[in-house]
């Protein structure tokens, strides 16, 4: 089945810009989905509302929530800022939502365990608008008990591996054109923590292109769903690849090289961190520990 497209979501826009969209259309839309998220909802509105750059929606999708997400969203997001709540069908969906009711000419994603630095959007829409590209992407920081312990760089020939792999495009720092949606599609709903994946690779089949800029940096607590579920995330990383032309065959030995290296590296980490960190960084240019 082909990923939905935005007209697949049209009663979803309509719900906005047929009633309640009023006035000039923000530059980007920031989008948050989130679900039973207070605690760590609360840094990523205060990220998105310090932006240096203005000219910026919060676009929040809640999947229902019963923890008292609505009344954090009633209270803190801005006239300009909207919100919905109610039940979807899986992150897949909930982004698309968030891209249907998005009013922006580019869209940043911020998830509930995510935010930004202040000076995040003013580099990514300079960046994006400097070099035409269809996205932008830089460094992710990552986050265990509220500190800092790794930095992901973003990989700047991230077209040498997208095939066979999800390179480190890290999703939180992308800022993407509306226009690329509208070109490729929505996130497909049959995948369920490795989406960002096939939408990236569509992107590539058709053309597009990312550029990588470091002065790009987001934050990240290191739970998100696709940490949590890294079993799933890897073999849904290799039925996308599959279907886009990589040999079942060697898309399998890649997964389960993929699973046994991130089981083995989970064990190290919880007894050895300092070897941890240096294997990682040895095996992964991307990853620096930071100490």
């Amino acid at each position: 089945m082909p990923a939905p497209t935005l007209a697949d979501y049209a009663d979803t826009m309509g719900r906005r810009f047929g009633t309640e969209f009023k006035g000039p259309k923000p530059k980007v839309s920031a989008v948050t989905v989130a679900f039973r998220a207070r605690e760590t909802l609360t840094a990523t509105i205060d990220s998105v509302q310090a932006q240096l750059f203005q000219e910026c929606e919060h676009v929040v999708v809640d999947g229902g929530s019963g923890d008292g997400t609505v009344e954090l969203l009633q209270s803190r997001l801005r006239p300009q800022d909207y919100w919905i709540s109610e039940p979807d069908r899986g992150i897949s969906d909930a982004f698309n939502k968030g891209v249907a009711l998005s009013a922006g000419e580019y869209v940043q994603f911020i998830n509930a365990d995510d935010w930004m630095s202040p000076e995040q959007l003013q580099c990514a829409v300079a960046a994006i608008e400097r070099t035409g590209a269809d996205f932008v992407f830089g460094d992710l920081v990552f986050y265990e008990g509220g500190v800092p312990t790794f930095r992901y760089r973003g990989e700047p020939d991230y077209q040498r591996a997208i095939g066979r792999r999800m390179p480190s495009l890290n999703h939180p720092t992308v800022l993407v054109r509306r226009t690329a949606f509208e070109r490729i599609g929505l996130f497909d709903l049959s995948y369920r923590c490795a989406m960002d994946y096939d939408w990236f690779l569509r992107l590539h089949r058709a053309g597009g292109q990312g550029v990588y800029d470091p002065s790009i940096i987001a934050h990240m607590n290191h739970a998100g769903v696709s940490n949590l579920q890294f079993r799933r995330t890897i073999r849904e990383v290799e039925d996308i690849a599959v279907a886009h032309g990589r040999p079942r065959a060697l898309a399998r030995t890649e997964t389960l090289l993929r699973l046994g290296k991130t089981g083995l590296s989970q064990s190290v980490k919880r007894r050895a961190r300092p070897l941890y960190d240096a294997v990682r960084r040895t095996i992964n240019p991307s990853y620096r520990a930071i100490r």
